[in-house]
Formats: C-alpha cells, sequence, structure tokens
C-alpha cells in the first residue's frame, strides 16, 4: 500500500528550483513524485502562489554548459598532443629496435611481440568505461568505493559487460584511478542538557527495522558557510535509510527539530507510534520538543546515560556520508551563502540519496528503490 505524501513549503519550493533547471519530467522522475504535482508547484509559482524566496538562485559553484564545454576542448587539445608525441616516440622505437634490445637484454622477438600487442584492446576496457560512466550519473558517484561500485554494477547490468567478482571490481579501479579513499572525520556539536530529564534507550543500538517507520534516527549537524552556519536537522528511516523528515536553519535551537518533526509527520503521517531515537542534545530535552513527539504519537528514544555516540551510530554515520561525498574536496563551503547550502544539501538527500544513491545496507538498492519493493510484495500477498 502506498503512503499518502504531503509535501512541505521548502520541498516544493527546492522541487520548482530543479524542474526550471532540468526540466518538469525529469524533475518528477528524480525525486520520484507524480509528473502532474510537479507541473502543479511550477504553475502556482507562475501565478504568484508560490513564492520561491530569495534562494531562488542556484549556486554560484555550478558550472556552465560553455565552461564545461570549453574545459572539454582544452582536454582534447591535450589528449591529441598527448598522442602525437607517443606515435613519435612509438616510430623512433621501431626504427631503433635492434639497439634497445641490446642495451634491455632481451629477444628482438619478444620485443617486436610487444610492440604488436600493446595497442591490443584490454580485455576489461568495456567494464572500465561501465565505471567511468556510473561514476557521471551524479556528482557525488565518485565516492563510490568497491563494494557500492559493485552493486551499482549488478544494479545496473550495463550491455555487453561481464560483471566479475568485487575483489576483481576493487583491481580495476585501482587500475584506472578511480578508488576512493575518505580523508576527513566530521566532529560532533552535541551540548547536553544534564538538569533535563531524559528519555529511555529503546533502541539499545539495535538499527535494524523489518517495517517501514517503526524505527528512525535524528540528529543535527553544522556545516560553516560564508554568511554564517547552517544547520541540518534530519530524520532517517532504519527500515531503508531514506530521509523521511529534514530541516534546516541558522541556529540549533529545539524550533529547529519540531520542525523537522512536522515536516516528517506532514510527509509520512504513518510515521505516529514509531521510535524516533536521537542523542541527549538540549534540543532533543526541551519541553518544546517534548510536546511535539507527543502531538504526533511519536515514541522519543535517547542515547544511554554518559552520552556513548555509539547510541546514535546510525545518524553519526549519515552527516558522516553527507559530508564526505558532498561537501569535503568539492565544495568551499565557506565561500557559499547558507541560502546556496540549503539548495545543495536538499537536492543531495532528497533527490539524490533517497532515489539515486546505492546503499550497501539495502543490498545495493536506492532507499525508496527498496520501500516501494517492500509495498509491491504488500500487494502480491494481498
Amino acid at each position: 500500500m502506498a503512503e499518502n505524501r504531503q509535501y512541505d513549503h521548502e520541498y516544493k519550493v527546492q522541487a520548482v528550483k530543479l524542474a526550471k533547471e532540468i526540466g518538469q519530467a525529469k524533475a518528477a522522475k528524480e525525486l520520484g513524485v507524480p509528473k502532474n504535482t510537479i507541473y502543479g508547484w511550477v504553475r502556482a509559482n507562475r501565478l504568484g502562489n508560490l513564492d520561491l524566496g530569495a534562494g531562488s538562485q542556484t549556486p554560484q559553484s555550478a558550472m556552465t554548459l560553455n565552461e564545461e564545454l570549453l574545459k572539454l576542448r582544452r582536454q582534447v587539445k591535450e589528449l591529441e598532443k598527448e598522442n602525437r608525441r607517443l606515435k613519435k616516440e612509438n616510430d623512433f622505437l621501431e626504427e631503433t629496435g635492434a639497439f634497445f634490445c641490446r642495451v634491455l637484454h632481451v629477444s628482438r622477438q619478444g620485443f617486436y611481440q610487444y610492440l604488436a600487442n600493446k595497442d591490443c584492446p584490454w580485455k576489461y576496457q568495456p567494464l572500465a568505461e561501465a565505471m567511468k560512466e556510473i561514476l557521471t550519473e551524479d556528482e557525488c558517484n565518485d565516492t563510490y568505493g568497491r563494494i557500492r561500485m559493485y552493486q551499482a554494477l549488478t544494479l545496473k547490468q550495463p550491455e555487453n559487460v561481464n560483471i566479475p567478482s568485487e575483489r576483481t571490481v576493487y583491481r580495476i579501479m585501482e587500475e584506472i584511478g578511480i578508488s576512493h579513499h575518505p580523508r576527513r572525520k566530521p566532529k560532533g556539536i552535541t551540548k547536553a542538557d544534564r538538569k533535563a530529564r531524559k528519555s529511555d534507550d529503546l533502541l539499545k543500538r539495535d538499527f535494524h527495522a523489518e517495517e517501514p517507520l517503526t524505527k528512525c534516527v535524528t540528529d543535527i549537524t553544522e556545516i560553516k558557510a560564508s554568511d554564517g552556519k547552517l544547520y541540518v536537522s534530519a530524520v532517517f528511516d532504519c527500515f531503508d535509510s531514506s530521509v523521511v523528515g529534514l530541516a534546516m536553519d541558522t541556529n540549533m535551537k529545539a524550533p529547529l527539530c519540531v520542525q523537522t518533526l512536522e515536516n516528517t509527520f506532514n510527509a509520512y503521517p504513518g510515521i505516529r507510534g514509531a521510535i524516533i531515537h536521537s542523542d541527549r542534545g538540549s534540543q532533543y530535552t526541551s519541553q518544546l520538543y517534548r510536546n511535539a513527539v507527543r502531538q504526533y504519537g511519536i515514541q522519543q528514544s535517547m542515547n544511554s546515560a554518559g552520552g556513548r555516540c555509539h547510541d546514535n551510530a546510525r545518524c553519526e554515520s549519515m552527516w558522516a556520508r553527507m559530508k564526505s561525498e558532498l561537501l569535503y574536496d568539492r565544495y568551499d563551503t565557506e565561500k557559499i551563502t547558507t541560502e546556496e547550502l540549503r539548495t545543495i544539501i536538499w537536492r543531495y538527500f532528497i533527490s539524490y540519496w533517497n532515489n539515486r544513491r546505492i546503499c550497501s545496507a539495502n543490498g545495493g538498492l536506492p532507499p525508496m528503490v527498496k520501500r516501494q519493493q517492500y509495498y509491491d510484495s504488500l500487494k502480491e500477498a494481498a
């Protein structure tokens, strides 16, 4: 049974921005939203009924088509120059083969056999090209390691490509220089209110869920920008690692967490009765947040006494992946405004993370693909 989705204002604004950039049909497909819904939001914006606000501009760091074309042309010229150099070297080697054989102490037969075979196609060339194509499909795919690359190949099943073992995939990635090695670790920002009343730890580090909207985790992370800091609050579903609620603001006070719960409940009313686990930060122990938890019929869970980070490890790992894949070595966030960061992060989670990013915990399926398969299986069993 499919969920009756409702969308908050932020979701509609960011969806219209995306539709204006890549087209309404493609935006609907990327976000997993019905086309008519996207059309309606765009029309509402055109009639003045949906204000995009100050965030209607795309990030300045986005490369224009002309810039990308010029960059590609420069690369082609460099490659052509390199090819000419290699051809001259090859001609020289053929003319002086006997000399090099004596110097290198190799047989002429072996030397000429090398020359005859060096331009033969590599047997893994189709597989290497398929890997490179996967990396170009989305900006953050270049962070795929061997596990997710193997799962992406298995899911996509490229034509005329034999998919080898995961270890062979890793060896080829190393050989063509596309293996990913994370270099940074994010820092936590939790500040506990030791005097506030705490909730019990209902998850006890068991982040596995058999059904959607039964166990969720939530947390806040901060990102520095040119005009201050942007605080991102999200609710992740333990069933498929999807982002079911998202809110952002320039402060990390309790209303940000309450807004996250409201967005989650509006999008997924079935969240009522679910467990939502958090750390023991002052936002989550505040009376304002507790009132919202009761209002939406949610069971509140918190880290055990002592503030052990492993008690909310699932959420911490989500932030680590987001920053490693989206921000580190890709954007200088201190040169980007909070409004531009808001657009970048919203698209990463709602469009890419939920609908297209390979998730190893889901057996190589994007979160919403796994969720749809679950609901399809219920229909077949009914």
